[in-house]
């Protein structure tokens, strides 16, 4: 028996993306001695079987083609977690492939057993001629410098990437508008775990401050700017499994859907004597009445004006699956409602802000009558 793998998924590669095995055999050249050939591939995770797959030669080379994405995208579980300043998400999995053949109604396992490989909890748009996403750094598209509206930010969330352990320290200096340093914190990450994406939320409670420089791991200047708007503060899932946030400080207008049902009854009562009544106790019975409402809550925000980068860099929160919106209650889920996003430039709009709707995800009953 002649089995061999031709092909393989790189290390670290999206799992939101296909990650082909390819197979080949002299079996499946010759499908006299060898009928009804398949090509079979067990997926294991943490030393056990979760998965056979089988494919049939194809037509055109004779090859086996498996794409086991599909069976890995169930091991990422996402959720934001905000139990701490710190908090580390898991984004690579462990796999292992060992391929074998099925002809004859005989099934052949483990003839060939791969190396452990690993995908990642990413996305990468195409074209692209790798789908390996996660380099060390800032594991996110925000530009080097953004701007966030409001002196006073209760989350910022920032995410980083490493391929190693207890990377380097994280220094937060907090200035004003003169470039005077107002406080300094730093962060340890002596106990960071090699390829995890650390967020860091780097909050800002005081009201002199202008701009907020990181240092250390990544490079990234936050520049505050005032706003008589409430500030509408918004974190989702980004493309490199991580959670980042914003805050859309200019006009924020709440509103409602409502969804109601009705049925229709006689307008009258006829009295066991026969006598017509429209109305008791001055109220009168109506001919359609409701039963239920449905109602939906939906946020407009707007942002500042924006430049090129950041631009680009928000597109991922309308890509997003996984949106989170800040109220003094909690975090709330919210589902992004425009969808359709239009990348603005300075030469072709100038500076433009963007203004685009969310939807609570969930929904609120009124009385049922």
């Amino acid at each position: 028996m002649a089995l061999t793998l031709e092909s393989y998924p790189a290390d670290n590669s999206s799992v939101s993306s296909e990650c082909l095995m390819v197979v080949s055999s002299t079996e499946a050249l010759d499908p006299v001695t060898y009928p009804n050939y398949k090509f079979v591939a067990d997926v294991y995770v943490a030393s056990t079987l979760v998965a056979r797959l089988k494919a049939f030669p194809d037509p055109t080379n004779s090859l086996g083609v498996f794409d086991i994405s599909k069976v890995l995208q169930p091991y990422f579980t996402n959720g934001l977690n905000l139990s701490s300043n710190k908090v580390d998400y898991v984004v690579r999995l462990a796999y292992q492939v060992k391929l074998g053949q099925e002809y004859s109604d005989t099934l052949y396992t483990n003839l060939i057993t791969d190396s452990t490989r690993y995908v990642a909890n990413t996305y990468k748009e195409r074209p692209f001629t790798s789908s390996v996403v996660l380099a060390n750094g800032l594991a996110s598209n925000m530009p080097s410098t953004i701007t966030c509206l409001g002196n006073t930010v209760d989350f910022q969330l920032i995410p980083y990437f490493s391929n190693v352990s207890g990377v380097t320290d994280l220094t937060i200096t907090y200035k004003n508008e003169a470039g005077t340093t107002l406080s300094t914190t730093t962060v340890s990450n002596a106990d960071f775990v090699a390829n995890k994406v650390r967020v860091y939320n780097i909050p800002n409670t005081n009201t002199n401050t202008s701009y907020i420089l990181l240092t250390g791991t990544f490079s990234l200047r936050i520049n505050l700017q005032c706003t008589k708007y409430p500030v509408r503060t918004l974190a989702w899932l980004n493309p490199y499994g991580g959670y980042e946030s914003y805050t859309f400080g200019l006009i924020s207008k709440k509103s409602i859907d409502v969804e109601r049902k009705a049925f229709t009854k006689l307008p009258y009562q006829i009295s066991s004597g026969g006598d017509v009544s429209y109305l008791a106790n001055t109220v009168f019975y109506g001919g359609r009445k409701g039963f239920a409402s449905n109602t939906k809550t939906k946020m407009k925000l707007t942002s500042h004006l924006l430049t090129d980068n950041e631009y680009t860099w928000l597109a991922d929160l309308f890509k997003s699956p996984d949106v989170y919106m800040y109220t003094t209650a909690g975090w709330i889920p919210v589902q992004i409602g425009s969808t359709n996003y239009e990348y603005r430039t300075y030469l072709n709009s100038r500076l433009t802000p963007l203004e685009f709707d969310v939807e609570y995800s969930d929904e609120f009953n009124a009385q049922f009558l």
